[in-house]
């Protein structure tokens, strides 16, 4: 039977296990754990229970990671091994990506000076500067065999 009233201490243990790299689905089918969607009602009604929540999700991507080196370190070398290892790793690295995008996601982002957005200084130039421009950047280009 699971839980559905909220209390302090099963919100912890259920965040616990999710930070221990239990995943919600399989969490929630343990015994005295909440359901599913008792546990979306929580996130809505207990600004402390989402705040627990998204911390125990994000220390779950960085265990993930973590047993990325544990599984290549400890893959047995034959081919059926390898490839379980593979795709362990490879569930774990999306997994991360998409719980803390931040930090393990694919997408580069350019920041500027302090880590703020980039600042674009337009220059007016004339069109004789602007050719005289072209014309060193295609030089400096040229010399460095670009071209």
């Amino acid at each position: 039977m699971t839980k559905s009233s909220y209390t302090t201490e099963l919100a912890e243990s259920f965040c616990s296990a999710i930070a221990d790299g239990g995943a919600l689905r399989t969490v929630c089918k343990k015994k005295g754990m909440p359901s599913k969607a008792t546990v979306f009602r929580w996130l809505r009604e207990h600004p402390e229970f989402q705040k627990m929540y998204e911390q125990a999700t994000d220390e779950r991507a960085d265990g993930h990671v973590d047993e990325i080196v544990d599984i290549a370190d400890n893959c047995k070398p034959d081919k059926e091994a390898i490839q379980k290892a593979k795709l362990q790793i490879y569930a774990r690295i999306e997994a991360a990506q998409k719980m803390k995008p931040r930090k393990y996601g694919r997408q580069l982002q350019l920041t500027g000076e302090g880590g703020g957005a980039i600042q674009h200084k337009v220059q007016q130039m004339t069109d004789e500067e602007l050719e005289a421009e072209i014309a060193k950047t295609s030089a400096a280009l040229s010399h460095d065999g670009h071209q």
